[in-house]
């Protein structure tokens, strides 16, 4: 008996072994054709163990490429690293969610008054003095003054003074106050491919469009398709199987099932005529009743 469990012991570490160097052989070979791809240079995230090749600690294979992972996501920055947020200007903070203060730096942005907003700041001038163009310095000049413009002004020929904006506003119907600009409506392609255009007080910032990640390839950072299928992050039935399509999925219903894919239900048996008239001549009896 107990050279009976030691063979089945052996026999079921065997399989467990083969089991496991089976799949890494296949991630192995995802790996070898993303090197294949981008000519033999290595990308980030790509380690080796031993004779293979397989993506590091902290990163996770999509699609053949090695991405970092984020476990809390970067809220005003994107991940490029593991648990590494890059953040976007005027944030910081291991999740970029915290506000940087400009205006407290030492070098003070402003040349006079300064003012912290979400992600950004504003200057503004003493009395007597008017913002310049530029949005930053401030000068004395009677004329800009009598106008009361917010920020600068210009003289322009023949003697006439308007207001300016500083890049990424334009001035409003009363001439003096100034707006924010929305390159996001001005200019439809004003994003690459697959990135989204999001408005920002005196500019703008593009970010992935749904269904696509940030990822590193061949050195520059790019929108990638998200791989629900892969990620579990779709929405299929588990009776449905998930098919990935650049920038989303579909959801079909297994053939035994019928449905939209997101909701299936299992699909009935046909019932042959003589079977359909037997079941309706059956609930059409009277029941016998008991005698007394």
């Amino acid at each position: 008996m107990i050279e009976m469990r030691r063979r089945v012991f052996v026999v079921m570490m065997f399989f467990i072994t083969l089991s496991l160097a089976h799949h890494q052989e296949s991630l192995h070979r995802s790996v070898e054709d993303a090197l294949e791809h981008t000519g033999g240079r290595a990308q980030p995230g790509l380690c080796s163990y031993g004779q293979t090749t397989s993506c590091c600690l902290g990163w996770r294979n999509v699609n053949g490429i090695c991405q970092p992972v984020c476990k809390k996501s970067c809220v005003y920055g994107q991940c490029m690293g593991p648990e590494k947020c890059l953040c976007s200007q005027g944030y910081k903070g291991p999740q970029c969610d915290e506000d940087v203060n400009e205006c407290g730096f030492l070098e003070r942005p402003c040349s006079q008054s300064c003012m912290n907003t979400h992600g950004s700041y504003r200057c503004y001038c003493e009395p007597g003095y008017t913002l310049s163009a530029d949005g930053y310095t401030c000068s004395r000049e009677a004329a800009c003054f009598s106008l009361r413009c917010q920020f600068g002004c210009q003289m322009e020929r023949g003697g006439a003074v308007r207001c300016l904006c500083p890049p990424g506003l334009h001035l409003a119907a009363d001439n003096k106050t100034c707006e924010d600009v929305d390159e996001c409506q001005r200019d439809a392609d004003v994003c690459p491919p697959r990135r989204t255009c999001r408005n920002t007080f005196g500019s703008f910032v593009c970010v992935c469009q749904r269904g696509f990640v940030i990822g590193t390839r061949q050195g520059t950072v790019q929108c990638r398709d998200k791989d629900e299928c892969l990620t579990g992050s779709h929405q299929c039935s588990r009776h449905a199987q998930c098919v990935n399509t650049d920038g989303s999925y579909t959801c079909q219903c297994l053939e035994d099932y019928f449905g939209n894919g997101r909701t299936c239900w299992p699909r009935r048996a046909p019932q042959s005529k003589a079977v359909m008239y037997f079941n309706y001549k059956l609930s059409k009896r009277t029941p016998i009743q008991p005698s007394s």
